[in-house]
């Protein structure tokens, strides 16, 4: 282990080596003693010789600097974050695009009772809020006698400029 400057963390000037010697000798004096207890006392000399090892055990932490490795991690996890929030917001926003397109499906179909063919919407999301700037509707040529009456309903609904299209081919 290693402490705050870089030297190896040292106990009573025999560094690490000296540490695990002092638990060892800690661990077989406190067993020597259990062994040599009499009269219902070796509960409480096992229990006393294992709170010296547990203190020999923490006692080189105490001077770990937590400080500087908060400060590292906080330093890579904000660089981590600077690094990916683009990538996240190109996610999110093709994410709530797709809903977006599902959405209008869904409700073109409760209110009309038209299935889409396909549906696709842009959205402005470098503004304050997002802004819906067209929506693309792709009908079957059966359901065109009802086109306009669903384009003038999505522009009431949502805004924004309301295209509907026929279908090339029947799918």
């Amino acid at each position: 282990m290693y402490n705050r400057v870089g030297g190896v963390y040292k106990i009573g000037g025999d560094g690490v080596k000296g540490y695990f010697y002092t638990l060892l000798v800690t661990s077989v004096c406190g067993a020597i003693f259990a062994v040599l207890a009499w009269g219902g006392f070796e509960k409480y000399i096992r229990y006393i010789a294992s709170l010296i090892c547990v203190t020999l055990i923490i006692l080189p932490f105490r001077d770990i600097d937590v400080s500087e490795i908060k400060d590292v991690a906080e330093d890579g996890i904000r660089s981590e974050i600077s690094q990916k929030t683009p990538e996240l917001h190109l996610l999110a926003s093709d994410m709530a695009e797709n809903r977006a397109e599902d959405y209008i499906s869904q409700i073109v179909f409760q209110r009309f009772g038209i299935n889409t063919v396909s549906t696709d919407i842009k959205i402005d999301w470098e503004k304050e809020e997002p802004v819906i700037e067209r929506i693309c509707v792709t009908l079957r040529q059966e359901d065109m006698n009802r086109a306009e009456t669903a384009k003038e309903y999505l522009i009431g609904v949502l805004g924004g400029e309301v295209t509907v299209v026929e279908s090339r081919d029947d799918t």
